[in-house]
């Protein structure tokens, strides 16, 4: 039983120790120096390959970060562990310029396990958002033709979750569950002229909770579920520093600051699935009001935004109690960012692969994604990412797994 409990530990340290590698910027996407930055499409997990979906779905060896309540499948006789990293490749354009950025970051550390015969849990940390952008432009100084003025803003950083997630399945068919925890990050953003660099550092931290309900029910050889989450608007706190410094003279200042209030944004999903034997169609719907949160900047402005997602799982053999499953789904949001009055679509196609272990998984999903723009004069992006995804057990006795 020590050797468990120094397994535990171990592992738990190294999840709180790599905290700050999720949070690494993940993004080369200028529009992320607006608002929280560019939120993340997904922690990945088991089922990555579908996309970021998952609201109606309870299933064995799957911890689901998207409903609390669907996650009272899990194996009882173990602690059973996530752990995710992604890459992704993005090309940009806009108008006849082209750049591209590769990232790679560890996406999802988990660890779930059951209190009680009827109360399940979770504790982990994944990525909420992410900044990180360089922009170099030019203007001509006045008086003094072929001159110019040369101003760079970068910005890196990023938000990310820790979260413990709680289950009780009330009866066979309906569970209730809740998210707490904390959002922590911080983002920098600097300015440089010339010799002169202003630097602006906020601390971002906030509570956030959710909630969450699903239920299912047999009809003939087919089972249904419904997934429905809620998550309220809560405040986002700041700790503002200011600092500016200048090579050519001893100039230099160091001074908090203040800035616009934030908040996070009042999120309802509903989800909807069908299991056979061999096939599990899911779809999720998704929406995320912002209608709290004002922007400084005159030219950009908040997006509520919709989220419809469709996906799919097949099993190839389902008379094995754990079989390779292959998945594919598609999806299609908005975001939040309105620049100028130009909305910003995205879309994206997803295909992966579970495959079984022993007593784990290793997952493969890979995501393209094309955003869709409803003005010419918005950056365009396109990105391929891959995500690897590792769901393994510590065995509580010393019986087998069924």
């Amino acid at each position: 039983m020590k050797r468990h409990h120094r397994i535990y530990f171990v592992l738990c340290s190294l999840c709180t120790a790599s905290l700050s590698a999720i949070a690494q910027n993940t993004t080369s996407l200028p529009t992320s120096m607006y608002g929280v930055g560019e939120l993340s499409a997904s922690d990945g997990g088991r089922y990555a390959g579908m996309g970021n979906i998952g609201i109606a779905l309870n299933r064995t060896g799957f911890q689901n970060t998207l409903n609390p309540a669907a996650i009272t499948r899990m194996d009882s006789t173990c602690f059973t562990f996530d752990v995710g990293a992604s890459a992704s490749y993005a090309r940009y354009s806009f108008q006849n310029e082209h750049s591209s950025s590769a990232t790679g970051n560890p996406n999802r550390f988990s660890m779930g396990f059951r209190i009680l015969p009827r109360w399940y849990a979770i504790v982990g940390a994944s990525p909420y958002s992410s900044v990180g952008y360089v922009i170099q432009t030019e203007e001509p100084v006045e008086g003094m033709p072929g001159s110019y003025a040369y101003s760079l803003f970068e910005g890196t950083g990023g938000l990310y979750r820790c979260y413990v997630t709680n289950a009780f399945a009330l009866t066979n068919r309906l569970s209730i569950g809740v998210n707490l925890g904390m959002i922590l990050g911080t983002v920098t953003q600097s300015e440089t002229q010339e010799s002169a660099i202003v630097k602006y550092e906020s601390s971002k931290r906030a509570f956030y909770a959710d909630f969450g309900a699903h239920y299912e029910f047999a009809t003939g050889r087919q089972t249904w579920a419904a997934g429905l989450t809620f998550a309220p608007s809560l405040p986002i706190n700041h700790d503002n520093n200011l600092t500016y410094s200048n090579s050519s003279t001893s100039e230099g200042l160091d001074k908090d600051y203040h800035s616009r209030k934030q908040y996070l944004p009042m999120h309802i999903g509903t989800g909807v699935s069908m299991t056979t034997e061999r096939w599990v169609m899911t779809a999720d719907y998704n929406y995320m009001d912002w209608s709290r949160n004002t922007s400084s900047n005159k030219s950009m402005k908040y997006e509520n935004q919709h989220k419809l997602n469709i996906g799919g799982i097949y099993i190839t053999n389902p008379r094995l109690p754990r079989s390779t499953e292959l998945m594919g789904g598609v999806g299609f949001s908005n975001s939040y960012i309105n620049l100028k009055d130009g909305k910003m679509h995205y879309l994206e196609v997803s295909a992966g692969a579970s495959f079984p272990i022993r007593y784990s998984y290793l997952s493969l999903g890979a995501t393209w994604r094309k955003q869709i723009n409803s003005r010419s004069s918005l950056m365009q992006e396109s990105r391929f990412s891959v995500n690897l995804n590792i769901t393994f057990g510590e065995r509580l006795a010393k019986s087998k797994l069924r």
